[in-house]
């Protein structure tokens, strides 16, 4: 029986773990995930807001390649009481900036491109 070592062993496949899975392994660490999952994002069942200014240091210009659904330029913040609303309407050219954008992402698609990015 061979014995495996790792210098690093990590528990969860999600954003977290394979992009510090990815760093680590780039750096030369041998580097193990470990995913209670069938696959990375398999039990992912929701969307998100992925903000583009943190993870454009690790992969730049990754919305040309990466599974986003669409960038977000155009918000409404609602807020609500039991007989009234009052909802801010925000648009902005700055969105439109690389260190400024937001995306939204279906975090099961996501989570499988950027564990293949680990690999």
């Amino acid at each position: 029986m061979s014995e495996d070592k790792f210098d690093v062993i990590i528990v969860g496949a999600g954003l977290a773990g394979c992009i510090s899975a990815y760093l680590l392994a780039k750096a030369g660490l041998e580097t193990l995930v470990i995913e209670r999952g069938n696959f990375p994002g398999s039990k992912n069942v929701t969307g998100g807001r992925l903000y583009a200014h943190s993870i454009e240091k690790i992969f730049p210009d990754f919305a040309e390649e990466a599974p986003v659904e669409r960038c977000i330029v155009h918000e409404k913040v609602s807020f609500m009481d039991g007989s009234s609303s009052v909802t801010l309407d925000y648009a902005s050219p700055e969105a439109e900036d690389p260190g400024s954008r937001s995306y939204a992402v279906l975090r099961s698609k996501f989570d499988q491109w950027l564990a293949e990015k680990a690999e």
